[in-house]
């Protein structure tokens, strides 16, 4: 895929996403809208606000990156900084929360539509993101991040089956870049395991170790794949 199509292709995911996320927040209930939610189980502004947060510190790494500077990086901290942010917004309204992320992705496009494809797409020519390129950060964090929130959504709120299709509709979409294809396989197949599903989640283990196989470091301390640990396919599979 060339570096146009391939910048083409992440916005088409991105608004894929946009309207999944939209269709879920306008078929809210009053009830739901005004929910206050906890650590444990995040309600619909708590999901909003977490992900406004973290739009806006990738918009920050893309801005410093492209001004010369050294952006902030979340390092080991994702659980405090999260902890952090749903505790800031507790109080906020549904409409505020939806207002900001709003503002926040809104924000992300300007900044994205004035990138070149070839920058967008070659590795290591932003700084804040090591040697990954634009494209593999972008994808995780409008994305990969955004459907895992949403999926959780339905999943605590009775709707499983929208979730899989979610889930299973994303991974074939992040399939066709390269950069993107080993892991989205293997986050389906912790998305089959969590809610188990465990001959789907040994099919998509194999197909990812096939892709990537220094995987298998990062499955064998994968809390997201306890629920296999004792299936023999496993074990076999894993080489114990």
């Amino acid at each position: 895929m060339q570096h146009e199509e391939s910048k083409k292709a992440m916005l088409a995911v991105f608004d894929y996403l946009r309207e999944e996320l939209n269709a879920l927040l306008e078929d809210l209930p009053i009830q739901e809208r005004n929910k206050q939610g906890t650590l444990e189980c995040w309600s619909a502004k708590d999901m909003l606000a977490h992900l406004a947060f973290w739009y806006r510190h990738l918009n920050q790494q893309i801005e410093k990156s492209l001004a010369g500077e050294k952006a902030l990086v979340s390092g080991d901290y994702l659980d405090q900084i999260n902890d952090g942010v749903f505790y800031q917004h507790r109080q906020q309204s549904f409409e505020e929360a939806r207002q900001e992320e709003a503002d926040a992705y809104r924000r992300f496009l300007e900044i994205i539509s004035s990138i070149n494809a070839d920058d967008i797409c070659t590795q290591g020519k932003f700084s804040s993101f090591a040697e990954r390129s634009l494209l593999e950060r972008a994808l995780g964090s409008h994305g990969w991040h955004v459907a895992a929130h949403i999926s959780d959504f339905y999943q605590k709120n009775g709707q499983p089956e929208k979730a899989r299709a979610l889930q299973e509709d994303l991974s074939e979409q992040l399939c066709q870049f390269p950069c993107w294809k080993a892991n989205a396989i293997y986050n389906l197949a912790c998305f089959y395991a969590l809610n188990g599903l465990k001959d789907e989640a040994l099919s998509k283990l194999r197909e990812a170790f096939q892709e990537k196989p220094e995987l298998k470091d990062w499955a064998k301390q994968d809390s997201d794949l306890n629920g296999l640990r004792n299936e023999a396919d496993y074990r076999s599979l894993m080489g114990e």
